[in-house]
């Protein structure tokens, strides 16, 4: 007779080893004779879940909640199946009843609160992650979703005191160490050399999880100084993302013959962008699902020249392929602020707004490459809708406005924009985010204009629009964009500008502080960035008085923008293809 115990530590030896197929198999065998085994049900459901099958996942986590309604364990495997399965309210619903049923349970509370970030709901999130991190071996994930909360609802200065106060338990948890690095870019307390820092501990235990010998790549010699260059870049935002809007020109620019560039999706997601991009590149290959080793090797297969990451330490990333030297260069470029800290990135592209050259390199472990005039080229998502002329008169309320991202919104900017709407009566400002689709968000943004002496009712909060050209439109009731500061927008400065908005900005002494500057200087419009605060809120306040000038940028900011370095994609591929042309040369003339 079959021993069922027996099959059971079979199928679970063989899932902990990660051989869910055998483990799937046993666990078969095992249900044709005890089909009422509940922790049997409960892996097979974890099992499919962790092959993305979650059709299959659902019914054995329902079979296993059913066998025993009061297992919290199997309760929240349900929950988190049924949220993959289209029924999110109610798989939030059964989180709820197992941490009911598991009070003390902290990977219980940190599912729910996991889940509730996912929503966007970030103050409830905030409240379930408290209680979890309190409780007996509440996971690393936990202080890393907590913290994430809080940065999403503008309190970047809570998530650095939490990371502070828990890293030392998890020292070399990179999740925690890149939530480090990445969060203080949003700080306006950090310094330049504490973010350096910071990036450098990444760097490092990124690299040390990597092969301390990797396999070589082809080398190159002077033979191949002026053949055509193989290019990979590695993103997880080949999508409609704010990414691609900077990757699009250059895919459909580039002069094929000189540069093949092929594609590393990391997103595991397509749209109708995504085909865009496939279409005017070399090769798509999508290694959402494979390991780093294996990419690195499949890199080296396609005989890639240079590699670049498109992402930083932002979430998703995929920077840590770098550190096993899949081609012969390595670079980083657009969709992160700072340096990688990585020892094993050769060269990060920036421009000498961004990055001046002396002051920048030595917060650099890469070499710096400036792509001048501006490292960036802009190409709209799509024909964007018409620039609306301003109200009549001279006497219209002055609506000013800022796009960017909540967790950009530094004590300091919430300063600079309250002394603005001081200064200018009966002035609103129009805020637009998706994390404002959060009643804790906007609660906690209402108190803090309220302590710096502007009634909250002045300030609009709206969550993100589904349609692009929703969201453009919106820029109509805006005649003043406001940058955060110290972590600039740069989409949304493109677009601002793109509508006839004219946006101020506020540089400072890093790259994170000095985007909008570059844009600016790019399109014409210097006069505004401003270099401190007084500045800041002068530069906005005169402006608001001026309806003359306000009616001349609304005319002539979009023409601006077309005439300039910023929307001209066939010199900016050229201008492209030459920087990575001069260190690909000097590597192969180095091998001579």
């Amino acid at each position: 007779m079959k021993n069922p115990d027996q099959m059971f530590k079979q199928a679970y030896a063989a899932a902990n080893q990660g051989n869910l197929q055998l483990a799937l198999f046993l666990l078969g065998e095992l249900f044709s004779f005890m089909p009422h085994m509940p922790r049997a049900r409960h892996l097979a459901a974890a099992c499919h879940m962790h092959r993305g099958d979650y059709a299959n996942a659902i019914v054995h986590a329902k079979l296993a909640v059913d066998l025993e309604p009061r297992n919290y364990s199997s309760r929240g495997l349900y929950g988190i199946c049924l949220m993959n399965t289209g029924s999110p309210e109610e798989g939030l619903a059964q989180l709820r009843v197992a941490c009911e049923h598991g009070p003390n349970d902290s990977f219980s509370w940190n599912n729910l609160g996991t889940a509730l970030n996912d929503f966007q709901r970030y103050g409830e999130a905030i409240e379930v992650l408290r209680r979890a991190i309190t409780l007996p071996q509440a996971p690393a994930q936990t202080v890393h979703g907590l913290a994430w909360s809080l940065l999403n609802t503008g309190r970047c200065g809570e998530a650095l005191d939490l990371l502070k106060q828990h890293l030392p338990k998890y020292p070399t948890d990179p999740m925690l160490l890149r939530d480090a690095a990445l969060f203080r870019l949003y700080s306006d307390a950090a310094t330049p050399a504490e973010i350096a820092e910071a990036h450098r501990t990444l760097g490092q235990r990124l690299e040390a999880n990597a092969p301390k010998s990797p396999t070589p790549t082809h080398k190159p010699t002077p033979a191949d100084a002026d053949r055509t260059l193989r290019v990979g870049l590695v993103s997880p935002d080949l999508y409609g993302h704010s990414v691609s809007r900077f990757i699009e020109p250059l895919l459909h620019n580039v002069d094929r013959s000189k540069l093949a560039i092929g594609l590393y999706a990391c997103q595991g997601y397509r749209d109708e962008i995504s085909g865009s991009m496939e279409q005017a590149s070399a090769f798509w290959f999508d290694c959402s699902t494979l390991s780093d080793p294996f990419v690195a090797a499949e890199s080296r297969k396609h005989a890639v020249d240079i590699l670049i990451d498109l992402s930083g330490h932002m979430p998703s990333s995929r920077v840590e392929l770098l550190a096993h030297r899949p081609a012969p260069i390595t670079m980083t470029y657009l969709g992160y602020p700072h340096s990688t800290g990585m020892s094993r990135v050769d060269y990060r592209i920036v421009d000498s707004y961004t990055d001046p050259v002396g002051a920048a390199d030595q917060f650099a472990t890469e070499k710096l490459l400036r792509l001048d005039p501006c490292f960036l080229c802009f190409g709209p998502a799509i024909v964007p809708p018409e620039v609306a002329p301003l109200p009549d008169g001279d006497d219209f309320p002055i609506c000013f406005g800022s796009f960017n991202a909540v967790a950009k919104y530094a004590p300091e900017t919430l300063s600079m924009w309250a002394a603005i709407l001081k200064q200018v009566p009966g002035a609103t400002l129009l805020l637009k985010s998706y994390s404002l689709a959060d009643a804790g968000a906007r609660t906690y943004l209402s108190e803090e204009f309220g302590k710096r002496g502007v009634d909250p009712m002045r300030v609009e909060m709206i969550r993100q629009t589904p349609r692009t050209f929703d969201h453009l439109s919106a820029y109509h009731r805006v005649h003043i964009g406001l940058d955060s500061f110290p972590y600039h927008g740069t989409t949304t400065t493109c677009e601002a500008i793109m509508m006839g908005v004219p946006v101020v900005t506020r540089v400072g002494d890093t790259h994170r502080a000095r985007v909008s500057g570059s844009l600016l200087t790019s399109v014409g419009v210097p006069e505004l960035i401003a270099h401190d605060h007084e500045q800041y809120v002068k530069i906005a306040v005169e402006l608001a008085r001026d309806r003359a000038r306000l009616r001349e940028y609304r005319a002539t900011l979009r023409d601006k923008m077309g005439q300039s370095p910023l929307t001209q994609p066939m010199a900016f591929a050229q201008r492209f293809e030459q920087l990575l042309r001069g260190v690909w040369r000097e590597k192969c003339l180095a091998n001579a």
